[in-house]
């Protein structure tokens, strides 16, 4: 009993002394922080790197459905700040000695970069970001056709927020083909893969200077190869994984009509082979997608008939769209398809004896598609909206698929 009281009055004396111990918290307010939602990164003419940061507007916050406007100095939720140095880190230690207000790092959502800056090769950059404990790995990486301080000074209504709005607009196309949603990590990854062909969300402005989801940019290592369209990225990501919810739009055949019809790929499932010969390797891409068909050509009618031609025109569609990147991906000698990844996990032997040579072997490796979709369901009414139309002046029979006599 005596053991057990002196147990416990140890242990409350050991927490109390551990209590007094303890440092204090180091506590800054809100509003003594500038919280950075961007950053951009440029190159000048000069060979300088200038960094835009986007920050928060504390005077012009906007509340829950809210719009852009507010009642702040500039009456918008965000603020742009621009610095120039040797490197990233010289920009960004002066928005510190120029800027009121500490510069708060671990809430940035998004990188930028622009066009020469990623032409010239992001390598720098990626060592910054990997190395700056306050940069969270799960921020999106983007690249711009113009340069990142005129996107990330755009609108982005209805989003207040410039930062929020571009990453929603990847996001959505993320939810299709996982390739467009390009955070930090999973660009890493693939740039320290053995391909070395990170693949990265490409977007530009309109005509309304408004910020548009354009495709993605594909790097040879860190420095910008190309770029592909919405149309060549769905045909790369048919390539690299599993994709959902992806439409393609197929036109009818010459009765005059310019409406097409719409099939959905519900989802698709990709396998790539490496297939060793004496003269290289050689890839045999096997595609298989379950689809709904969301609209018909005006003189089409459900049948099975129809099915089996939509399914075959889907396939042949998806073959070609795949063979026409693969062809683009050979003529700039970037693997982006991550070809010689797959390579070296079935054969790790073998890579280490081309890996050296790749970027030519990989221009010259045949790629053979074979495609199979199967259309199992239709978003479509069975019948024709005339076919409900009561002779009598009586209410439509009730269901779908009712004829009237």
């Amino acid at each position: 009993m005596r053991w057990s009281m002196l147990r416990k009055v140890v242990a409350a004396f050991v927490v109390s002394l551990g209590s007094l111990l303890l440092p204090g918290c180091d506590i800054k307010e809100v509003d003594d922080l500038n919280v950075v939602l961007a950053l951009g990164i440029d190159q000048t003419d000069n060979g300088l790197v200038r960094v835009t940061a986007q920050i928060v507007n504390p005077a012009a916050v906007p509340s829950a459905g809210a719009s852009e406007s507010g009642n702040g100095a500039t009456g918008r939720a965000f603020i742009v700040r621009v610095e120039t140095g040797s490197s990233i880190e010289e920009a960004v230690e002066k928005f510190n000695q120029e800027v009121p207000h500490q510069m708060y790092l671990a809430h940035n959502t998004l990188v930028v970069f622009g066009n020469a800056y990623a032409q010239h090769g992001i390598e720098r950059a990626f060592d910054y970001l990997e190395r700056d404990r306050y940069y969270r790995r799960n921020e999106l990486l983007v690249v711009t056709s113009g340069t990142a301080e005129d996107l990330l000074s755009a609108s982005t209504i209805p989003d207040p927020l410039n930062a929020m709005g571009i990453r929603a607009l990847v996001q959505q196309t993320g939810k299709m083909f996982r390739i467009a949603n390009s955070e930090q990590q999973e660009v890493m990854q693939e740039y320290l893969s053995p391909s070395q062909a990170p693949v990265v969300s490409l977007v530009d402005l309109d005509p309304a200077n408004h910020p548009v989801m354009k495709g993605v940019a594909v790097f040879r290592g860190a420095k910008l190869a190309d770029t592909l369209t919405l149309d060549e990225t769905k045909a790369l990501a048919w390539l690299l994984e599993n994709t959902r919810q992806v439409e393609i739009h197929l036109p009818c055949d010459g009765r005059g009509s310019n409406v097409g019809t719409t099939v959905r790929l519900i989802g698709s499932n990709t396998q790539v082979v490496p297939q060793f010969r004496k003269n290289g390797v050689s890839f045999l891409v096997t595609v298989r997608a379950e689809a709904e068909i969301e609209r018909l050509c005006p003189y089409e009618r459900m049948s099975e008939k129809t099915y089996k031609e939509l399914e075959k025109k889907t396939a042949e569609y998806m073959e070609r769209e795949i063979q026409a990147v693969v062809a683009k991906l050979q003529s700039d000698g970037v693997d982006a398809s991550q070809f010689g990844t797959r390579l070296f996990t079935k054969n790790p032997r073998y890579w280490r004896q081309i890996s050296q040579s790749w970027p030519d072997d990989f221009a010259k490796a045949q790629v053979t598609c074979n495609v199979r979709v199967h259309v199992f369901r239709s978003s479509l009414s069975s019948g024709t909206p005339e076919s409900t139309v009561s002779q009598s002046g009586l209410a439509p029979p009730a269901g779908r698929g009712v004829t009237v006599p």
